[in-house]
């Protein structure tokens, strides 16, 4: 009856909204919790179901959570070697298993045990957590036949696990955030991947990849974090769960460019077994994680296509070209062009020294206004499709040339522009300000998906 209504409220929940559902093999000896597990999308995790995932214990001090663990058997439970500080005075340690909560009830069938023997990794660096494993032997078997208590396989060890870039499941009871201390009344689980230890995300984090393998989500928002250390990182191979990682430690949580660090099981197999009685490990024979899992989703999915009939548009510009030539006190070049039209020469000369001589050259008649002046003179010369026409202007100011080989700032020169051109000087100064601001928004974003950060020594933290 009980299997009954679970089964209707995960396909309640299904229809609410979309998730995956992973039927596991309910004959199998260890990876099989007695309800179906169901994960949605939902961003930092969710609120597990009950009995679904029946290894998982919480590991106490004084009553008081401090870590996860996983049950092997049911005398022996899997956990970080550095939830454990002291392994000869280890009276204060006691194990809750087959509870949701860490506040568990006399309805929920949980049981809690003592500890007799420790065996931690006789390699654990308590500085790199490298070797971050302890098993645990209970004072008395776990009661596993009501259900709420089963074991997790363990992967074969024949291979490195888990490949790069599956999906797995982390549990716990830890925090949701880096800036809180206060641990979840319930059981979590959240989805991340496998991560390549030669990326950069986890090269900056881990210390051997041999015996560590960085897990989390590119985008971040999604891990472990404090309380949540010794839990399981699991894949789902062959319909039964395997223990892949166990949780070690991290910078911060949830950072997308900190990934966490797990202990790699499948190293640690030969070890764990020198350890455990034969007869009461649990192993797979299988190396690939199943990748796919049924869906359920009450909205299909839809691809939208867009696509455009209207050619692609290029503008140029028609506007008349303007070359503006300036006196200076250097002897200036004569420009000569032939045509077959008839020429108009303009010849000036200013106190004594050459002036620019300018040709200008059009297939219709030209028009010359000359007008005379002791000062210093401007030509303008515009080409145009219409009947062309030199403007001699005098001005009272010197002329400014407006060559490349300029030395002046840009400052100077727009406060000698003419008091007559003060709509050029604005829209020369809007120009300016407007391309000042497009190079900060680009600046920004190029920050923003662009930019990582510089690694600095930083202590790790593990995540007790």
């Amino acid at each position: 009856m009980m299997r009954l209504l679970i089964f209707f409220f995960i396909v309640f929940i299904c229809e609410k909204g979309s998730g995956t559902i992973y039927q596991c093999n309910t004959n199998a000896s260890c990876g099989c919790s007695t309800s179906s597990t169901l994960l949605t999308r939902i961003v930092g995790g969710e609120t597990a179901v009950q009995q679904s995932w029946s290894w998982i214990v919480s590991v106490r001090s004084h009553g008081e959570h401090i870590c996860g663990g996983s049950v092997l058997s049911p005398s022996y439970i899997i956990t970080a070697a550095h939830c454990i500080k002291d392994t000869h005075n280890f009276k204060s340690i006691t194990i809750l298993a087959g509870s949701l909560t860490l506040k568990p009830s006399s309805n929920d069938l949980s049981q809690i045990r003592s500890i007799t023997k420790v065996y931690k990794h006789p390699d654990y660096n308590s500085h790199s957590l490298i070797n971050d494993l302890v098993l645990l032997r209970l004072s008395s078997p776990l009661n596993m036949i009501y259900g709420n208590i089963k074991a997790i396989c363990l992967p074969s060890g024949t291979v490195p696990q888990p490949p790069d870039n599956i999906d797995m499941i982390a549990i716990g009871w830890g925090t949701t955030s880096t800036w809180t201390d206060e641990f979840s009344s319930t059981l979590r689980q959240v989805t991340v991947q496998s991560i390549a230890s030669t990326s950069n995300r986890c090269q900056r984090v881990i210390s051997d990849s041999k015996l560590q393998f960085c897990a989390g989500v590119r985008t971040g928002n999604k891990d472990t974090c404090k309380g949540d250390g010794g839990g399981p990182l699991m894949a789902f191979v062959n319909n039964i769960w395997q223990l892949y990682g166990v949780t070690s430690y991290g910078y911060g949580c949830a950072s997308p460019d900190y990934p966490g660090v797990y202990t790699r099981v499948s190293y640690y197999i030969k070890w764990i077994k020198s350890i455990m009685p034969f007869d009461e490990i649990t192993t797979s024979t299988s190396n690939n994680p199943m990748t796919t899992i049924t869906t359920t989703s009450k909205n299909p999915m839809e691809t939208t296509t867009i696509t455009s009939e209207e050619p692609m548009t290029t503008t140029t510009s028609e506007r008349p070209i303007t070359t503006i030539t300036t006196t200076s006190e250097k002897p200036l070049e004569t420009t000569a062009t032939t045509s077959e039209e008839s020429m108009t020469t303009i010849t000036t000369t200013i106190s004594g020294k050459p002036m620019e001589t300018t040709t200008i050259t059009s297939k219709e008649p030209m028009t010359d206004i000359p007008i005379t002046s002791g000062k210093p003179t401007e030509t303008t010369t515009i080409r145009s499709e219409e009947p062309m026409t030199t403007i001699t202007t005098s001005s009272e100011e010197p002329m400014i040339t407006t060559a490349s080989t300029s030395k002046q700032p840009m400052t100077e020169l727009l406060l000698q522009i003419s008091n007559s051109d003060k709509y050029l000087r604005i829209q020369l100064l809007f120009f300016i300000f407007l391309l000042l601001i497009i190079i900060s928004i680009l600046t920004l974003l190029f920050f923003f998906f662009y930019y990582k950060p510089i690694k600095w020594p930083i202590e790790h933290y593990n995540r007790t």
